[in-house]
């Protein structure tokens, strides 16, 4: 019995020694972007995070969760009027309609060394979502860079969808968009 004690303790003194740590985003120097394509061409962009979190042991993430602002999407790659036409359509109902879900999150359950596996909210529908990343240490701060292919219609967005609409024949919106995070910084 004193054995089992004794084994006790020094096994809980290791598990202190890999303790986990919180690191918090830096929103102002973290960055997402999109791009959704289309049959003869895409279109580019910026989102902004609101807040996030990674939760650290060591160099491994354990756990996290971002929080997405949806009325800061932007359309990067056009400028006047049609550059406001397409964010006004981004936020409307036919695609991520802000006025009723005003924030999307990845919510981060678990990661390996290559992939992070978690749960997507868009528009108040969650999906499992894995995706690979690549994770970097500088100077106390973490960086993490991703690139995570989403199916829209999994989330209700299917205007001008090939899938949902098989119609369209040559005007049709892929159904996957991509995000890149690169980079996002956590201290």
């Amino acid at each position: 019995m004193k054995i089992l004690v004794t084994l006790l303790i020094f096994l809980s003194s290791i598990n202190l020694s890999f303790s986990q740590e919180e690191k918090k985003i830096d929103i102002k120097k973290s960055k997402i972007e999109w791009i959704g394509k289309k049959i003869g061409g895409e279109h580019s962009g910026i989102i902004q995070i609101k807040s996030g979190s990674l939760i650290m042991s060591g160099n491994k993430i354990i756990s996290g969760e971002f929080i997405i602002d949806m009325n800061t999407i932007e359309c990067t790659d056009l400028s006047g009027r049609a550059k406001q036409s397409i964010e006004s359509h981004l936020k409307n109902e036919d695609f991520f309609h802000i006025d009723k879900y005003p924030t999307s999150s990845l919510k981060i359950n678990k990661s390996d060394d290559k992939k992070i596996y978690g749960t997507i909210t868009i528009k108040n529908h969650s999906e499992p979502i894995e995706f690979e990343y690549k994770l970097a240490s500088r100077g106390g701060q973490e960086i993490v860079n991703s690139e995570i292919i989403i199916d829209r219609t999994k989330f209700n967005i299917s205007y001008k969808s090939k899938t949902i609409f098989p119609d369209l024949i040559d005007n049709f919106i892929y159904d996957d968009f991509i995000i890149k995070t690169s980079p996002i910084i956590f201290y």
